[in-house]
């Protein structure tokens, strides 16, 4: 993969058969290594690992719908940050005197239980061996570290959060337009049928399969983000936020659009997943 043609709707080679197309604005003297490059990635044929996608696949039999995996789109991107959090509880918490009989754990500990009795009974209790037992327990507590023991109770995936630039020196359909459309249509499912199952089976069963007449519908596109020195992979696009009045042509055209991107790993992670991300 090339990081070094930042030129709008460059077509690249990748080896002896697959092309790709790079949609991107113009961004000549910028280190190559602080523009992000998404694309479209699959499974691998051995079912084992990811790998990027260049085909045209079929999405739709009936509406003889096709999607073109052979693009790129190259942005710089700022303001990102990524955030990682994790599910510990502790589950032994109610293992201890304070969650079986609170009250009363709380006003020994506290030594307000001797008041209350030297009140009740009198002055002389604050002398026997009761009134000494409660004295001792002034203070005591049932916490110990078996039941503040945490336990990791799983993760959620990881969240990237950033804002990618896109602005227009020369034309706006191939360095503003294409490459900001490319992400949105690769954030929204790749086609949702029309009809409901049974409709679309009476309608077009005989153009589908069987599987295509259950699930008529196609989920948003698997991508990668590489930037800096690392590969995430597989990513799914969760939000995307952009203005609408920015500056534009005399035509409409958006000539400087900063967007919001939120992006996550389609599962949670760990530390082999981590280590691959630096060596893709």
């Amino acid at each position: 993969m090339s990081f070094n043609d930042s030129s709008p709707a460059a077509s690249v080679s990748s080896g002896s058969q697959a092309t790709y197309k790079v949609l991107s604005s113009k961004w000549d003297g910028l280190n190559p290594r602080l523009i992000a490059v998404f694309y479209p990635v699959k499974r691998s044929s051995s079912g084992q690992g990811w790998e990027q996608s260049f085909a045209k696949r079929t999405v739709s039999s009936a509406d003889n719908f096709v999607v073109d995996d052979g693009f790129e789109v190259h942005t710089p991107i700022t303001d990102g940050s990524q955030e990682m959090s994790f599910n510990w509880n502790s589950p032994f918490e109610g293992a201890g005197a304070e969650s079986k009989i609170p009250t009363l754990s709380s006003m020994l500990q506290t030594g307000t239980l001797t008041a209350d009795l030297q009140a009740l009974l009198g002055n002389n209790v604050a002398n026997n061996d009761v009134g000494k037992a409660l004295r001792d327990v002034t203070g005591r507590t049932g916490i110990t570290k078996l039941n503040s023991t945490q336990v990791f109770s799983g993760m959620p995936p990881i969240k990237f959060s950033f804002t990618a630039h896109f602005r227009a020196l020369t034309d706006p359909q191939s360095e503003v337009r294409d490459p900001l459309t490319q992400l949105e249509q690769w954030a929204v499912p790749s086609y949702l049928a029309d009809q409901g199952v049974i409709a679309g089976a009476l309608q077009n069963g005989l153009k589908q399969s069987p599987l295509e007449t259950i699930y008529p519908s196609v989920a948003p596109q698997l991508l990668a983000m590489k930037y800096g020195d690392q590969t995430i992979l597989p990513i799914v696009i969760e939000s995307m936020s952009k203005p609408i009045t920015v500056p534009r042509s005399r035509d409409g055209a958006v000539l400087n659009v900063a967007v919001q991107l939120t992006v996550a790993t389609l599962n949670a992670i760990d530390r082999r997943d981590i280590a691959s991300y630096y060596n893709t």
